[in-house]
């Protein structure tokens, strides 16, 4: 029987071989399969990008209110997944310290504190549907039910109050500063401050189920709460309404900047650009919410000092009380030598006085001579000034001419050995390196260019609008001598005043006077003259570029205030769109048409006149 059984066993293995080794190749086939798309996915895995996002109206409404942000720049930036945190403003600032996260999209206060402590940059500030502009969006809001007896600020003496926490802008520190304006101190006046947190929601119901007198939200919380039917029309109020002309909501404090996006210190600057750029040419949503440019948050730094706050926390603690208290020792010595100092100078003016009666003739004329050599020297000073800042433009376009040449035919050079082939690592790092040492070479110049003019920030005041566009027409026909410029102030009789920073103006004004001559030269009318008209009506003055360049099509029109549209080729396309932000923020506008005789364009801006002093 074995050798029965033995030949078996070897027939039946003879059999199975086949079967075994057709097993073993399709399961590899399945796992070479199964491994390839694996392999290419890790491949292709994107780069993470946090964006913590502070959540006032609570975690679970993070995703849907900024989920359109992620979802465009997901499909704006290949190459990164972009991730929504929610936070609580304590979390967040945990975060912007450990570095977990990239990018911070918070309100006006929180970004004014994390820009003290980390160097958070705002990057763009959100354009909202509510709000009147990104610069007028964010106020505080006092809601109190419909029936109760309060009508003023001060009627919430010795009331229970709600509000987010002492850190909450719109949430507390805006009504804070109305509040303390008129005297009233909410964290000791009130009956009970309670702060609930986030969000806002439940302080809003806590009003209307009667268990706070009133609550501090942020503006158009209500009008919104409303409009989704989670409060009754009619059964609250906003205490002491603002009248803010144009804006829908109501509102019991001043308007501040909307939240801006920020990025952090230890975030690309390459990335920041790349989302920097993204946001603005996002389109508006079907809410009506979009970006702007960085909005002017200095009104937030000025609110924080005056309620000595955020950043100016420690002015709370320079009481003459306190410093009393810590230093008596050191007051007291300073005040002994005050006294010898004082007895001192008093021995030694009568002294002097005895010893010097003959000689104030001779120290009165030494002082007309040394003011009459002062004023001399500040007129020579002056007059260099402008001599060296009429040789700027020339000095720019020569100093950078040689580096971003180098620039331009180091990276060619290296475009022709990749598209070579040629990828040896020296050569190539080579020409990065000049590149490199060119470029800084490059921001060197720039750099004590702006240091000579001494930029300052944004300041409006009164000038003569006049006296301002002569500047500017005058620095931009020593940059361009070849240029020529017709200007026809018209009929002005004396200095025509407007409220605006006298920079900004002249930014507008060289970029349309460069965008003419641009023209022109496109159109070869370079020798044609570029006027410049001023008229003036009932309200306001009118400055109107008129060029004799090819003109634009229609198409072209509708774009032409658009961020990053351009008709030059080497163009950024931010010139007009910057110039139109900046004329009504001044509230001017900026309009342009194609002159009557079919050739050129006329690019005009309009600015309001400066109301006489009394007047309404």
């Amino acid at each position: 029987m074995q050798p029965i059984q033995a030949a078996t066993k070897t027939k039946h293995m003879s059999l199975l071989r086949p079967l075994y080794r057709l097993g073993i190749t399709v399961m590899g086939a399945l796992l070479l399969l199964w491994l390839l798309p694996a392999s290419q996915i890790f491949a292709s895995n994107p780069t993470p990008v946090r964006i913590g996002v502070l959540a006032y109206k609570g975690a679970d409404a993070i995703q849907d209110d900024w989920s359109y942000v992620r979802n465009w720049l997901a499909a704006a930036i290949p190459g990164y997944r972009f991730i929504l945190l929610d936070f609580n403003q304590a979390g967040l600032t945990r975060a912007v310290h450990d570095r977990s996260i990239d990018f911070v999209i918070t309100n006006s206060g929180h970004y004014v504190a994390l820009e003290h402590s980390d160097g958070a940059s705002r990057i763009a500030t959100i354009v909202s549907p509510w709000a009147l502009s990104p610069r007028q969006s964010i106020g505080s809001a006092i809601v109190v039910r419909n029936a109760a007896p309060l009508q003023k600020l001060a009627d919430l003496i010795g009331k229970h109050v709600l509000a987010v926490n002492l850190d909450a802008f719109g949430g507390y520190q805006l009504a804070a500063r109305e509040l303390r304006e008129i005297g009233v101190d909410p964290e000791q006046d009130f009956a009970k401050l309670e702060f609930s947190g986030f969000p806002l929601q439940n302080m809003v119901q806590a009003v209307v189920a009667g268990r706070a007198d009133a609550a501090i939200v942020r503006t158009c919380m209500l009008e919104q709460m409303v409009a989704r039917g989670e409060v009754e029309a009619g059964a609250l109020r906003v205490l002491a309404p603002i009248a803010v002309p144009g804006f829908q909501c109501q509102t019991s404090s001043r308007l501040y900047p909307d939240w801006p996006i920020a990025a952090l210190r230890h975030t690309s600057a390459q990335l920041s650009k790349q989302v920097t750029i993204a946001l603005l040419r996002m389109p508006a949503t079907a809410d009506g919410y979009s970006w702007a440019v960085p909005a002017d948050y200095q009104v937030v730094d000025e609110l924080f000092r005056e309620l000595k706050v955020g950043p100016y926390t420690y002015l709370r603690q320079w009481t003459f009380e306190g410093l009393l208290r810590l230093y008596w020792g050191w007051l007291l010595l300073i005040l002994a030598v005050l006294v010898v100092w004082a007895v001192h100078t008093v021995r030694v003016e009568y002294l002097v006085s005895q010893r010097t009666r003959d000689l104030r003739h001779a120290q009165e004329q030494q002082r007309r001579m040394a003011e009459q050599a002062r004023l001399h020297q500040a007129t020579l000073d002056h007059t260099a000034r402008l001599a060296i800042l009429g040789e700027m433009a020339s000095a720019i376009a020569h100093e950078l001419n040689q580096p971003l040449a180098a620039i331009a035919n180091f990276a060619r050079g290296m475009a022709r050995r990749i598209a070579a082939g040629r990828l040896e690592p020296a050569p190539l790092l080579d020409g990065t390196s000049e590149i490199v040492t060119q470029s800084e070479r490059a921001a060197s110049i720039i750099r004590n260019i702006r240091a000579f003019a001494q930029k300052k920030t944004s300041e409006q005041k009164s000038v003569d609008l006049l006296a301002v566009l002569g500047e500017a027409i005058a620095l931009f026909a020593g940059a361009h001598p070849d240029a020529g410029v017709l200007w026809q102030p018209g009929a002005a009789l004396g200095p025509a005043r407007v409220m605006a920073d006298p920079l900004q103006i002249q930014q507008v004004m060289l970029n349309l006077l460069k965008n003419a001559l641009d023209a022109q030269h496109s159109a070869g009318h370079a020798d044609a003259a570029i006027e410049v008209q001023f008229r003036t009506d009932a309200s306001s003055y009118w400055i109107t570029v008129r060029d004799c360049g090819c003109g634009l099509a229609p198409e072209q029109f509708a774009r032409l205030f658009e961020p990053f549209f351009t008709t030059k080729p080497e163009g950024l396309g931010l010139g007009l769109s910057l110039s139109k932000g900046i004329i009504e923020s001044l509230g001017g506008m900026l309009s342009a048409e194609a002159n009557v005789d079919g050739a050129g364009l006329s690019v005009g801006f309009s600015l309001p006149q400066e109301k006489p002093s009394g007047a309404i």
